[in-house]
């Protein structure tokens, strides 16, 4: 009896573990991240491992899982804002892992507990409709104060910095350039020129893209993917300062497959990662030795601002209460 007893457990295992092997076998994870599709195609052939994503912000993330109160909500997070995974690794969010590959790279771009990696690196810059400009006869600004600059009146779109991981990037590197009252008096300039504040980071591009404005505050590789697309637009690194920020990549605490969520860790920060990064996206990837496209290039020689980016990310809270007293009700 005891011997057909064990024999039965065997066999319900062998139908229950193929199952158990299967869901190890994928992953869930937010993503903020142009290119990404190809990827994680690349990132699927290489590992076998299936990967489930669903894009957004990471300041929705960071809502998201506050709202969970620190549930896991997937398995990993890819891309987006430095300042959402420093606020996330404080309140207890995310999962300390120490990849391998790590030694390849400058302390600068990773976190020394281990709780975030950056992957590449990325840049706000400024964007023109070159036809809306010429009908309106309006002149591509070159600077942060040219934006400010009157004649720009509702013809500048920019994205919410308590939303967009990318545009609170910008609005830190400023405050951080010109000093407290000085950056703010400059946001406050640009303010006046911007009719409204849209939700997600890629959307003022779009919009100017299709004539709906002249201007806009741009991701880097948000703009290089619409002018491969063929749009009339062109592009300028602020000669002031070109604000930047670093996407990273972390594991969620609590996460259902934390093995999985650890190899595209490992993966992504691996040479063959990166050089997958550099050819799907063009923000830069920060492995030492990979060779960047050359409008990629130019944007790593750009004026790019001394930012403290953990320190972004510290000041989060109380850089977006200001933001959010000043112009929140845009």
């Amino acid at each position: 009896m005891f011997k057909k007893f064990v024999l039965a457990v065997l066999a319900a295992a062998s139908l229950v573990c193929p199952a158990i092997a299967e869901n190890q076998k994928s992953i869930s994870i937010f993503i903020a991240y142009t290119g990404i599709k190809p990827i994680i195609e690349t990132f699927e052939r290489d590992t076998g491992i299936k990967v489930n994503y669903l894009k957004m912000s990471s300041g929705e993330v960071l809502t998201r899982i506050r709202a969970a109160k620190g549930k896991a909500q997937a398995d990993a997070w890819f891309g987006g804002g430095l300042d959402s995974y420093v606020a996330a690794a404080n309140e207890g969010f995310l999962d300390a892992y120490v990849s391998p590959e790590r030694a390849s790279y400058d302390a600068m771009f990773y976190n020394a507990d281990g709780y975030w990696s950056g992957i590449s690196l990325g840049s706000v810059v400024l964007m023109g409709n070159t036809e809306v400009m010429a009908q309106k006869k309006l002149a591509m600004p070159k600077s942060w104060a040219d934006l400010a600059k009157p004649e720009y009146k509702d013809e500048v779109l920019m994205a919410t910095p308590a939303v967009s991981g990318t545009f609170y990037a910008m609005v830190s590197g400023i405050v951080q350039t010109f000093g407290e009252e000085k950056g703010w008096k400059l946001l406050e300039a640009i303010d006046a020129n911007v009719p409204y504040y849209s939700k997600r980071g890629a959307e003022p591009a779009n919009k100017v893209s299709i004539g709906e404005a002249a201007i806009a505050v741009a991701p880097f590789d948000t703009v290089q993917r619409l002018i491969q697309e063929g749009y009339k637009v062109e592009m300028a690194f602020p000669a002031d300062g070109v604000p930047w920020y670093i996407a990273p990549v972390a594991v969620f605490k609590g996460a259902q497959n934390p093995e999985g969520a650890r190899a595209l860790v490992d993966w992504v920060l691996s040479e063959k990662g990166q050089l997958a990064l550099a050819e799907y996206n063009t923000q830069a990837p920060v492995r030492p030795g990979v060779k960047l496209a050359p409008a990629v290039q130019s944007m790593r020689d750009s004026n790019l601002m001394r930012m403290d980016v953990v320190k972004a990310g510290q000041d989060r809270e109380a850089i977006l209460k200001v933001w959010l007293d000043k112009f929140g009700s845009k």
